[in-house]
């Protein structure tokens, strides 16, 4: 299979991996004195493309060291427990309350069977391998590890979801970001920079201790983000604000919602009615709104659900 990626400076490359789309979903390989590191992975029918990157860029596999998850929701850690075993020098880094999820991964497979389907999960998934224990290692916040001559340092980052770390790279002043600096998609990129919204992906939503986590993250002054939800962004305090912005205005959604008959379809309307409202407001203009309602809608359904769960479990 061919590979899809764009090469970045500091020894950054950000892999398509294909999943649902193009510049979905992305996974990053670094490199560093002809150490590797992967951050994410997507999903288990993603694992050619990062495999296919190695071998364009005539990098032995034996070369990798790191498996580094921001968290193990499927579109980001579904494919480590296959990655690895093509990697014979990896280690798996996670947070530790997703660590048992990937040495078992039984109740992430019923969990995403129970949601969207087991033709869903084969289609569009693929497949979830455990891991070894052995070949795991807990992501504690503030530890930091060495890829060649650089350092990576773990941040303990909850709000999107409580096993969510990020990954400090001082050497290019970037945030390997996951899901907690948002999703930014490249097609709604105006004049205005980059249009920044919250993936409230089930189950555990927080708004207060995502906005916090993003403040935090605000003080190490990053200048970029490496966003899963796709590519590389300059990171700003106008950044922030406009995530923390946007968090908000979901929490309103929701609240609103919170007695309605046919709550989730409300919550779901209503989001995308604030979606392509931002978008407007963001000065899209090369898509018209049906292309808009296309790129939003693989987020709606998560985000809804997610935003439902905090209402019953705040």
């Amino acid at each position: 299979m061919n590979s899809i990626y764009h090469e970045l400076d500091f020894g950054i490359t950000c892999i398509d991996t294909q999943h649902m789309r193009d510049d979905f979903v992305a996974a990053y390989l670094i490199e560093d004195n002809g150490r590797i590191a992967f951050i994410d992975t997507g999903c288990y029918l993603s694992i050619p493309m990062l495999l296919g990157t190695l071998d364009a860029k005539n990098i032995p596999r034996e070369n990798v060291d790191y498996i580094i998850l921001t968290h193990i929701h499927l579109d980001h850690a579904g494919g480590a427990g296959e990655l690895i075993k093509h990697l014979p020098n990896a280690k798996v880094f996670v947070h530790e309350y997703g660590a048992n999820h990937l040495i078992d991964p039984s109740k992430l497979r019923a969990g995403v069977i129970g949601v969207y389907g087991e033709l869903f999960f084969k289609q569009f998934l693929g497949d979830l391998i455990p891991i070894a224990e052995d070949k795991i290692i807990i992501a504690k916040g503030n530890d930091e590890i060495r890829l060649g001559n650089r350092i990576l340092k773990f941040i303990d980052t909850p709000g999107h979801a409580r096993h969510h770390i990020c990954i400090w790279d001082e050497k290019s002043q970037g945030i390997f970001s996951g899901d907690t600096l948002g999703v930014s998609y490249r097609e709604f990129d105006t004049p205005q920079g980059e249009l920044i919204f919250p993936p409230t992906t089930p189950i555990q939503f927080d708004p207060k201790t995502w906005k916090t986590t993003i403040n935090q993250l605000m003080q190490l002054q990053p200048k970029y983000a490496y966003l899963t939800h796709f590519n590389r962004i300059e990171f700003t305090q106008k950044s922030a604000d406009m995530l923390i912005k946007h968090i908000d205005g979901f929490v309103k959604i929701a609240e609103q919602a919170q007695h309605e008959k046919n709550r989730h379809k409300v919550i779901k309307a209503d989001l995308l009615n604030y979606l392509l409202n931002i978008a407007n407001k963001h000065g899209v203009t090369l898509l018209d709104e049906a292309q808009q309602i296309k790129l939003f809608k693989g987020d709606l359904e998560i985000c809804a659900q997610g935003l439902g769960i905090w209402l019953d479990c705040p």
